[in-house]
């Protein structure tokens, strides 16, 4: 029987992959796993035991084993990682006071050494962290070196005391710089070996049941000379006999290791052959067919798919995919729907969508891009983006990677990757605009939005499929710009005036070699001869159309040598795109059809290189948060909301709520008549503010809606009047004390449909809001983002100091994003958070207003490693 509690913590569950990539499930203990437990204790060597009890226990006496299963979810948490029906790890903590619990695990020892003991206790710190416990503490015996590693190999400030025989470690459970170093460190290296088998397999299996069977017959094709075999009678129909087996079909397969599974086959079919297909050996799966969550009732969801998936090990990419290609030196694994094989390279590219992937390998074509490897994920059951980045930061040979998103399934975590990624090498992504426009049409992000929050996370994105290829082809070939000084070589007078213009905004003075239209091959192979001697350029762009015939060799040659310093060069030649042998030399220089074309390109890879050297600082941690107390506000609050249902707080419970992150709201007061009015402007201190409570009046003094420096009664009665009769009469109005005067800004954070948590900062007023003149940036921040938050919006020289005005508290309105970001992140049910306005003073900063709104619902990923749901 479940004592009382919370209920069934189901958010908890999750699948997880363990070190060498295989998954598993993680789920908090139920009563009914007395049985499963006490077969797993007893399984366990005498020593293992010994070192988790404390004493020789081949049994579980009734008594501790009902104990051992019978927890609350609040003060006694046990969670087991299971394989199939049989436990084979638990770890579990017991509240010792308000702030601390005590924290033990035993992982079989069948499966130790694959990184149980570290997933344990990742996902023990998050739910310990949701009720409110910040300390873990723990008893171990000297010799179990392997779980003292676990603590002390976790990233945390381990303090350790020997006492009776007993080694006593105590330590906070809150992120720290280094806890999440190791976490990501760990999570890349489990997701890049579970992502190994299907992006770098030994063999191919080809499986249908007839359904899609021209998708089978097209890969098989495409596998020539690559160790594949294919499972169907002549891939036609099999699935139609009766008594069909997949087993038997697979038992003909040779012995050779066959990694990967490319299967087109009807939905139920496929749920049957995942099972098979494990025992044969397989580890991943590239579905190409479709057909889950069809309207039809009778069509197996996708959920199913996963589950089937996970149960049997496997990682799967699809449904409804294009198919992937592996393709490095001789190798070239082409587990495509498209004929022509891509040429080895240091591109690789990543296409959530089946659809688009004919749209990206089509323009991959057409630049000639050198691509090493290629996935399409299509409907994204189980492989997303994030899986495949995770894979390709272990890569030495990629250089790039580009990519087209229509929605990120876990949005920090890509935030997270994506910026470790980044830091190694650039990512350029295509947006789906349908996702952008349900972003603006929600009213989270303005335009220009999903470029900077995703610039923050170091992502570059690009407006077209054409253009992203455009620049991960520079990427690929080409060194990052050292600064954002641009050259310019041409034979034409009003290119060097276009170039000029399109550049203004990195180099307002190019340097520009501008020779005679008609001017000899000669004169242009020593023009770009002397601009390679000088060191007064960056980056440079040729442009070069002779006036007669094609472009001579030896202008080609010239600017291919010119590209081959440190400095990129990006060159627009008629009749030339992409990488051609013409502009190559020790390194390719890519030509573009346009100038707008490779302008754009260097647009993105002046960004990216400055971003590289940005330094972003250490994760804010702001003082004197209380997460424990807004952790059960927020509880308290959503605990009998409805699914999806938004719970909007009451000015006390949201300025209890702020308050627990450290910020203040000024205190205010509604009142509806004009006694009411004078007491709480005596109670508050005048003078005071009256404002409108209307939401389009509040904020509008020009509208009438606020009447400032209000300071004696007589004034106040003739404001109250003034407000009323612009807005509702039965409505009430504000009664505030009057701040100190400052500038107005405006401070969200919120769920975004596309990019997950999302803080913004901008001015208020009409002006900014009509301009979209806001910053963006993904939690977790650096002090480098809330710098940048204040910094780069077009009204900050207001803030600054203008015109020989006083400057604000800078600090002060980035200590307040700090805790803003820090609100968002600690609270996955924190749906929205408004601060508007927040007055930005030389004396500091005062919230005069602030609206949250909570939902019961929990984000993916609080900080532990899990596989999408």
């Amino acid at each position: 029987m479940q004592p009382a509690g919370e209920p069934y913590p189901r958010h908890w569950e999750a699948d997880v992959l363990l070190r060498d990539g295989s998954t598993m499930r993680i789920r908090p203990i139920r009563p009914t796993d007395a049985d499963a437990l006490q077969a797993f204790h007893v399984a366990q060597s005498e020593e293992s035991i010994y070192f988790r009890f404390f004493a020789p226990l081949r049994r579980l006496p009734e008594r501790d084993l009902e104990r051992l299963v019978t927890v609350d979810h609040v003060d006694r948490v046990a969670l087991v990682v299971v394989s199939g029906s049989a436990i084979v790890a638990v770890g579990r903590y017991d509240r010792i006071d308000a702030d601390s619990a005590e924290v033990a695990f035993n992982v079989s020892d069948v499966y130790q050494g694959r990184g149980l003991g570290s997933v344990l206790l990742e996902h023990l710190a998050a739910a310990a962290r949701e009720r409110g416990v910040s300390t873990f503490v723990a008893d171990v015996l000297p010799g179990n070196a392997k779980m003292i590693r676990v603590f002390t190999d976790a990233g945390y400030d381990v303090v350790q005391r020997y006492e009776d025989g007993v080694i006593s470690l105590s330590f906070a459970i809150e992120a720290t710089d280094r806890s999440l170093e190791v976490v990501a460190s760990r999570e890349q290296r489990t997701d890049a070996a579970s992502m190994r088998m299907l992006l770098d397999p030994t063999g191919v299996l080809v499986v249908t049941d007839g359904h899609d069977a021209a998708f089978a017959r097209r890969v098989a094709a495409n596998l020539t000379g690559t160790l594949a075999h294919c499972v169907g009678e002549a891939l036609a129909d099999v699935a139609a006999q009766a008594g069909h087996t997949w087993s038997a079909d697979l038992a003909g397969a040779p012995e050779d290791p066959l990694q990967l599974a490319v299967v087109a086959a009807s939905p139920h079919a496929v749920l049957d052959l995942l099972a098979p297909l494990a025992a044969r050996g397989v580890r991943g799966v590239v579905l190409l067919s479709d057909g889950f969550d069809a309207p039809d009732g009778d069509a197996p969801r996708l959920s199913d798919l996963v589950t089937a998936a996970r149960e049997a090990g496997l990682r799967l990419i699809g449904p409804r995919s294009f198919g992937v290609s592996v393709a490095r030196g001789d190798r070239v694994v082409n587990a495509t729907l498209r004929t022509e094989p891509l040429t080895p390279g240091p591109a690789a590219f990543f296409c959530q969508s089946g659809a688009m992937a004919q749209e990206m390998m089509d323009e991959v074509e057409t630049y000639g891009a050198r691509v090493g490897t290629f996935v399409s994920a299509g409907h994204r059951a189980d492989v997303s983006g994030n899986d495949v980045l995770q894979y390709l930061a272990g890569q030495s040979d990629v250089r790039v990677v580009g990519m087209y998103l229509e929605s990120l399934g876990n949005p920090r975590k890509f935030a997270r990757v994506a910026s470790r990624v980044s830091a190694a090498v650039p990512v350029v992504a295509v947006v789906g605009a349908s996702q952008r426009e349900r972003s603006r049409e929600a009213g989270t992000l303005g335009r220009g939005a999903v470029e900077e929050a995703m610039l923050a996370a170091g992502v570059l994105v690009a407006p077209t499929m054409r253009a992203m290829v455009a620049a991960t082809t520079l990427f690929a070939h080409q060194e990052l710009p050292r600064g954002a000084r641009v050259a310019v070589l041409t034979t034409a007078a009003s290119v060097a005036r276009l170039v000029a213009a399109q550049v203004a905004h990195l180099d307002p003075d190019p340097v520009v070699v501008q020779l005679p239209w008609a001017s000899p091959p000669g004169a242009v192979v020593e023009a770009a001869a002397t601009l390679a001697t000088r060191e007064d350029w960056d980056v440079a762009l040729a442009v070069y159309s002779p006036p007669l015939g094609p472009p001579e060799a030896e202008v080609l040659e010239a600017i291919a040598r010119l590209g081959s310093g440190e400095r990129p060069v990006l060159a627009v030649v008629p009749g030339l795109v992409g990488v051609t042998p013409g502009l190559t030399h020790e390194r390719t220089v890519p030509a573009f059809p346009s100038v707008e074309d490779a302008v754009a390109a260097l647009e993105l890879a002046d960004a990216y290189a400055r971003w590289r050297r940005t330094d972003r600082g250490h994760l804010v941690a702001p003082d004197g948060v209380d997460l424990r107390r807004a952790r059960e506000l927020v509880a308290a609050e959503v605990a009998h909301a409805a699914p999806g249902e938004r719970v909007r707080l009451g000015r006390d419970r949201t300025r209890e709520l702020l308050s627990a992150f450290g910020i203040e709201v000024l205190p205010s007061r509604e009142v509806r008549s004009t006694s009411q009015a004078l007491a709480a402007a005596r109670d508050l201190g005048w003078p005071v503010a009256v404002k409108s409570t209307d939401a389009m009046l509040r904020h509008r003094a020009d509208l009438g809606g606020v009447r400032l420096d209000v300071a004696g009664p007589i004034e106040l009665v003739e404001a109250v009047r003034q407000v009323r009769l612009r807005q509702d009469a039965h409505a009430p109005v504000e009664i505030q004390p009057m701040a100190p005067l400052g500038v107005a800004c405006v401070v969200t954070a919120g769920e975004d449909r596309l990019l997950g948590p999302v803080v913004s900062f901008g001015l208020a007023g009409d002006a900014t809001d009509l301009l979209d003149d806001a910053s963006y940036a993904m939690p977790p921040l650096r002090t480098g983002d809330v710098h940048r938050l204040v910094h780069s919006v077009r009204a900050a020289p207001r803030l600054l100091g203008q015109r020989g005005g006083e400057s604000v508290d800078v600090a002060a309105l980035e200590d307040l994003l700090a805790r803003v970001a820090e609100a968002v992140e600690a609270l996955p049910q924190l749906h929205r958070v408004e601060l508007r306005p927040a007055l930005a003073s030389p004396e500091g900063v005062v919230v005069l207003s602030a609206h949250v709104d909570l939902t019961p619902e929990s984000r993916p990923d609080g900080g532990r490693r899990a596989l999408r749901a």
